[in-house]
């Protein structure tokens, strides 16, 4: 099969490129099942939902300035070398016709584009995003102005990508830091509401420029549904969401549940989260805070929905999940090596009763792997 990159050999970003679909899907599934091999764990994936589109499928890109001006995705395994005019095929579409804006307008805007090594220079990202409802947002990264004269001027050039675009939304952000991220700690509006909003199932969702959501908007009505298929009847039970984030989870199911609480460890999450579920007009507990840090097992939680970062559980959270007396856990793991080194532990308590992956990440290795653990009858509290 051909690649549908330009740039395969070049581009760190997809990777799978090359490989038929349906021969990722199949090979997402045998890694699945060989991490679970590799843990002596007695448990087998057997279904993975595609994503309904395999092609600009990805609403958010975080395009790279390097410090001679080139605007577009790192090269494989150089972090410090960008390959030009490269938007990537997964991008959605609207999101590709406003990086070619974004690129012709950092050639006039009289800018100075920022020196990784040097730690010098302005511009660093553009992070682009789109949703299905049509809004979409430009956020420009850069280094924090010197003087209230270079600060001006930045956000009079930036100003004009208002003008240059039909953006939603647009946000000047600034890192007065050197670490090299694509978000600020300080955020300008210059267009629009500073948010766009997305609509997943039934449920509507406010995005804010350092919000983390779904990637594949087409995809990830497969993954709700999952979840709340796996969940089962929530009538008079507790729902404690784990890792909350925005409230993808606790806010789509709150209004099926007795109490819903949410955790999370960023505050700008968890801001966000309690204007979805005013949008939604259901009743959510949000907890700013380390879910490792808060002691949640007095909430007494019936169903526990856990979606940890890349990185997995914290060792303490692992441990407090273990001593807890919830009867139902539902696990989202984007990275199922994690999901089978921590099961290696909760299959002392629990036993795994459904197993889904959902390919949130076409042309990637990357998938969503969603599991229900149901404790195990004569199991022991600790």
């Amino acid at each position: 099969m051909t690649s549908h990159c330009p740039n395969k050999e070049l581009c760190g970003s997809c990777g799978w490129s090359h490989i038929p679909y349906q021969k990722q899907l199949e090979q997402k599934l045998g890694d699945i099942n060989g991490s679970f091999q590799l843990k002596k764990l007695n448990i087998v994936c057997k279904e993975i939902l595609p994503s309904p589109k395999k092609n600009h499928y990805r609403n958010r890109m975080d395009f790279v300035i390097d410090f001679e001006g080139r605007v577009g995705l790192r090269e494989k395994g150089k972090w410090w070398k960008v390959i030009d005019n490269h938007p990537c095929f997964i991008s959605d579409k609207r999101i590709e016709a406003l990086f070619n804006c974004v690129r012709e307008w950092t050639k006039t805007a009289g800018l100075s584009f920022y020196d990784r090594k040097a730690f010098t220079g302005i511009l660093r990202y553009a992070v682009i995003r789109a949703t299905q409802f049509g809004e979409t947002m430009i956020t420009i990264v850069t280094s924090a102005p010197t003087t209230p004269e270079e600060r001006n001027e930045i956000s009079k050039q930036i100003k004009k990508l208002s003008t240059e675009t039909n953006v939603t939304t647009l946000i000047w952000s600034i890192n007065h830091t050197q670490s090299d991220v694509s978000f600020g700690d300080e955020l300008i509006v210059l267009k629009g509401p500073g948010v766009i909003e997305e609509e997943i199932g039934t449920t509507r969702y406010r995005i804010s420029p350092n919000a983390f959501f779904q990637t594949n908007s087409f995809a990830s009505p497969l993954l709700l549904q999952t979840v709340e298929e796996f969940a089962g009847d929530l009538f008079q039970k507790n729902l404690l969401d784990l890792y909350c984030g925005t409230g993808f989870f606790a806010v789509a199911l709150a209004g099926k549940a007795k109490k819903t609480t949410g955790v999370e460890l960023v505050s700008e999450a968890i801001t966000d989260a309690k204007i979805n579920a005013e949008l939604n007009q259901v009743s959510v507990d949000f907890i700013d805070g380390k879910t490792e840090d808060f002691d949640w097992k007095d909430l007494q939680p019936d169903v526990v929905i856990l979606d940890p970062p890349r990185s997995g559980m914290h060792d303490k959270a692992l441990k407090d999940l273990m001593e807890a007396t919830q009867q139902t856990i539902i696990y989202v793991s984007c990275n199922y090596k994690n999901f089978a080194r921590e099961m290696v532990e909760l299959q002392t308590l629990y036993q795994v009763t459904a197993l889904r992956a959902i390919d949130q990440f076409p042309h990637t290795p990357h998938v969503e792997l969603v599991a229900k653990l149901e404790r195990i009858k004569d199991s022991l509290k600790k």
